[in-house]
């Protein structure tokens, strides 16, 4: 699972989360951080959570970057963001601050 949020109090939140359900995560803490882990892995994450609003490349470039790229495109994606309704349609969304309780299920 790759999770991109520039907050690090709030990445390391969410890593410690899905390690403890189990999953490998690696922690981005940017839009180009993530690209640059999507395009050096061999195993394509198991799910994308993003973060809208980053310095540099923000949440919804990946997206794009993720959605017109064939190696990326069918990768489940949520966001998690304090401006929910900057998120483009289709993705499920979850508005900070978070309750880390509505990610575990």
């Amino acid at each position: 699972m790759l999770v991109v949020e520039d907050d690090a109090e709030l990445r390391a939140a969410l890593e410690e989360l899905f390690e403890q359900e189990g999953y490998v995560v690696e922690p981005a803490e940017n839009g180009a951080e993530a690209i640059a882990r999507l395009e050096a892995g061999d195993d394509p994450p198991c799910a994308v959570l993003v973060d809208l609003l980053m310095p540099g490349i923000v949440g919804q470039e990946l997206l794009e970057y993720m959605r017109d790229n064939a190696a990326t495109s069918a990768i489940p994606v949520a966001i998690v963001s304090g401006s929910p309704h900057l998120a483009p349609a289709g993705y499920p969304v979850f508005p900070k601050p978070l309750d880390l309780g509505t990610l575990n299920y």
